[in-house]
């Protein structure tokens, strides 16, 4: 498979662009002002260390107001709404309430932003956090590797192709998942994308399978890659960290 081709393969599913549609300037964009970032850990990998990588560069952009969830109650659509955007992180876990998923799907459905990092590994007994994030775990490899980035979109757009040493997530696609991949790996048996976006009703969606450790988080076009994302699903006009 050609670096270039403009396919990209997902686990064992094909991803088709549908570049129009995510790219498009949502109607409800943030308004001017910090963006208010629900950080949610998912439970497995090094939570502790990502948070203290990325709060910090979150903090100097000036753009981001960071809250660190303290349990899954903060998903529930009453304690959201004081969020533009949620961000998971990790693997594990499971949803203990209806409300959290359900507060989950309406947030992002009415127009909220939700991101993940290396996060598909989780709540997988629940279809709406499948649907949403796009792709579910089914098994990875490791090492170092080439990210090879799409640059038809606001997040990638001024990125080059960047090596990184981190997992590699194979996924399945939800079946009604609209993605757009900007970034995967060609590997050999390995060919799957490692970031994506996709809208969701009102709301957008960016995704991750990369930042499984300390190695990539001090990346810094992993770094780049995650802040520029998050500006994006919120709404605002990606920048550079």
């Amino acid at each position: 498979m050609s670096h270039r081709t403009g396919r990209f393969v997902f686990g064992l599913s094909v991803l088709f662009l549908v570049g129009a549609a995510v790219c498009a300037p949502r109607a409800d964009a943030a308004a001017p002002g910090k963006i208010k970032l629900l950080l949610v850990a998912n439970g497995g990998h090094d939570f502790k260390a990502f948070k203290a990588v990325m709060a910090p560069i979150l903090e100097k952009t000036g753009d981001f107001e960071l809250t660190v969830a303290e349990n899954f109650d903060a998903l529930k659509l009453e304690n959201l709404k004081k969020f533009d955007e949620v961000l998971f992180f990790g693997s594990g876990s499971n949803f203990n309430d209806p409300a959290q998923e359900k507060g989950l799907e309406e947030f992002v459905t009415n127009g909220g932003a939700m991101s993940g990092v290396h996060a598909t590994d989780a709540h997988k007994k629940s279809d709406v956090y499948w649907r949403l994030i796009g792709g579910r775990f089914t098994g990875h490899g490791g090492g170092k590797f080439t990210v090879y980035i799409d640059n038809k979109h606001p997040i990638t757009a001024p990125m080059k192709d960047f090596e990184i040493s981190d997992e590699t997530y194979q996924n399945k696609e939800h079946p009604q998942a609209k993605l757009q991949s900007l970034g995967r790996m060609d590997r050999g048996k390995e060919k799957q994308s490692m970031v994506w976006v996709q809208p969701i009703g009102k709301g957008r969606v960016f995704n991750t399978t990369l930042g499984h450790g300390k190695a990539a988080f001090d990346n810094p076009q992993f770094q780049r890659l995650v802040v520029r994302g998050l500006y994006w699903a919120a709404g605002r006009e990606p920048k550079d960290p």
